[in-house]
Parts: structure tokens; C-alpha cells; sequence
């Protein structure tokens, strides 16, 4: 038959064991994730060297000033409506579509190419004009632009009926 347990002896590790182990510990995960450290080190590196730790280092000592002055930036009058366009800016460009902005941007790319174009420079008659509203992409630009105008239109109308 067993006997009872009626003492139980704790080890208490002295703080130099402690200290041991901790050593042990931290030597343990070095060796297991070496690599990585050594992918960091030299992170770490190429950041001291292009100045960033002591940008970084300067901004920490001088949190508090860098706050009060971030604070006081914000409180300036036109800050709050920068902040509120720019939210509004980021939901606007969330719900555009990539691949439709994409193309609007290289129309208007090419449509700048042809404006800075110096080979054109002499003035466009009335003729001139007529003449232009018959070529095919100065229509599609054209109906373009109407049916941008008659969709922004429309967001008008509807915001007047929310509004009002």
C-alpha cells in the first residue's frame, strides 16, 4: 500500500539558476530562428546606414515636443476639412473600380500628350473645329464627356433630393 504524501518540497531555484535558464532560454530561441535574426541584423543595418534609426531615435527623445506641435497642426481651422476631404477622398477612390480608373487615366494621359504636343501650335479656326468634331475619337471623347456630364448630373439631382 502507498503512502501517504504529507510533505511536498518546492524547489526554489536561486536567481543565479534563474538567470541560467532565462540565458538558456533566449540561447534556445536564437538557435531555432537564426536565419531570421540574421535577416533583421541586416535590416537594422541598412536602416543605421541610411540614417532612419537616428531619425527614428530623435523622434522618440522628443516625443512630447513633436506631439504638441502635431496637436496644435491639427487644431489649425482648415485641418478638420483636409482630414474630412481626405476620408471622403479614400471612400470615393474605394469604390472606383481599377481597371475602369486605369483607363480613364491613360486617356487623360494621352490627352495630355496631345496638349503639350509643340507641333501644333498654330490656332484652330472655326473650320478648324467643325473639321475636328468629325473625327472618330474627338466623338468618342465627346459622347465621353456628355455622359460623364449626365451621370454627374444626376448624382446632383439625387443629393438635392436627400439634402432638401
Amino acid at each position: 500500500m502507498a503512502k501517504a504524501i504529507s510533505n511536498i518540497e518546492r524547489t526554489i531555484p536561486s536567481p543565479e539558476e534563474e538567470k541560467q535558464q532565462a540565458i538558456q532560454l533566449v540561447l534556445d530561441a536564437v538557435s531555432e530562428n537564426h536565419q531570421a535574426l540574421l535577416t533583421l541584423l541586416d535590416i537594422v543595418k541598412e536602416l543605421q546606414a541610411i540614417g532612419v534609426l537616428d531619425i527614428l531615435q530623435g523622434a522618440l527623445k522628443n516625443r512630447h515636443e513633436i506631439g504638441v506641435i502635431a496637436v496644435s497642426q491639427f487644431n489649425k481651422p482648415g485641418m478638420h476639412h483636409i482630414m474630412k476631404n481626405g476620408m471622403n477622398l479614400m471612400q470615393f477612390m474605394g469604390k472606383l473600380p481599377p481597371d475602369k480608373l486605369q483607363n480613364i487615366l491613360n486617356a487623360v494621359d494621352s490627352g495630355i500628350d496631345r496638349l503639350t504636343d509643340t507641333e501644333n501650335e498654330k490656332p484652330m479656326g472655326l473650320f478648324g473645329m467643325s473639321k475636328a468634331m468629325m473625327e472618330p475619337n474627338v466623338i468618342l471623347a465627346l459622347g465621353s464627356m456628355i455622359n460623364f456630364l449626365r451621370g454627374m448630373g444626376e448624382g446632383m439631382k439625387s443629393t438635392e433630393k436627400q439634402v432638401h
